[in-house]
């Protein structure tokens, strides 16, 4: 038999979208049948079979309650996402005597669109409940950073499939979970970037700005310039930011004066790296001026 090159075949669940941190089980297909046959899973998560025989196989899950899979060669692999609870059966279709089953607990799942936010917008947090009902209450508890444990921040109710979501303004990075009668999601990261500010005060002065729910004294951000030849940005100053004022709370402005001899029209921007912005923040980046 000619070999089939790699390839990963996915069957995405219809229902809803498990969270950047629901888990993968793997489940070898084998000339002696399935190891492990039996696999017990928390609602959302995924499970990937991987063909590790020379012959093809297939998966055929009883009473269609999953996607057939397509045949799967040698290496090739087959991933399901588990979005209704229960115990599902399936066979090879090539060797109907080889069976395994698939546990899914009951459960509540949560997602986040989108998972980086700047400061001071919004995120769409949903996810769906296992037993595919209207009318369902859902809480949507949160950890924001630098706490400690969890408080309730939002309510939803369910509606047809059992899908629930609702809008969350973190300020700063955040991680969440849904609770619905006695089950928890996983956990859920949500990330914050700041706001950044460039302006031109005059010829060769400007100022920078930070808005965030901290201040940035004693940090740092890097003014960039665009380099038309290369068609790159090019580090062209670091500025320490000085000086904090408040805004609305929770908002804190953090900003600083400094001087750049740059050719005028040049292209400037702000960038807040990684290690500035940690823990609470993600990196940011500012909009392009002309100098």
């Amino acid at each position: 038999m000619r070999r089939c090159p790699p390839l990963i075949l996915v069957a995405l669940a219809v229902l809803a979208i498990p969270s950047a941190f629901a888990a993968t089980k793997t489940v070898d297909v084998t000339r002696a049948g399935f190891t492990p046959s039996k696999v017990t899973v928390e609602f959302g998560d995924t499970v990937t079979w991987t063909n590790k025989d020379n012959q093809s196989h297939q998966l055929l899950f009883d009473q269609g309650a999953w996607p057939t899979s397509p045949v799967l060669g040698p290496n090739q692999m087959y991933s399901v996402t588990f979005t209704k609870s229960g115990n599902f059966g399936y066979r090879d279709a090539f060797a109907t005597n080889r069976r395994g089953t698939v546990t899914v607990r009951t459960g509540v799942s949560i997602k986040a669109v989108p998972a980086l936010v700047a400061y001071g917008k919004q995120t769409t947090l949903s996810g769906a409940v296992s037993n595919g009902t209207t009318g369902e209450a859902v809480s949507l508890e949160a950890k924001a950073c630098g706490q400690t444990a969890f408080t309730k921040v939002a309510s939803a109710t369910t509606t047809a499939g059992g899908a629930w979501s609702a809008a969350a303004s973190p300020a700063l990075n955040t991680v969440y979970r849904s609770v619905w009668k006695n089950t928890r999601s996983s956990e859920l990261s949500v990330s914050v970037a700041p706001g950044l500010k460039l302006r031109r005060v005059r010829r060769g002065r400007f100022t920078a700005s930070l808005t965030a729910a901290q201040p940035f004294t004693g940090k740092s951000v890097v003014v960039q310039r665009y380099a038309r030849v290369k068609k790159a940005w090019k580090a062209a100053k670091r500025v320490t930011l000085k000086t904090a004022r408040p805004g609305k709370a929770p908002t804190v402005v953090t900003s600083a004066g400094f001087r750049l001899r740059v050719p005028r029209g040049t292209r400037l921007r702000l960038v807040l790296a990684a290690d500035q912005a940690a823990p609470c923040y993600a990196a940011a980046r500012s909009g392009a001026i002309r100098a």
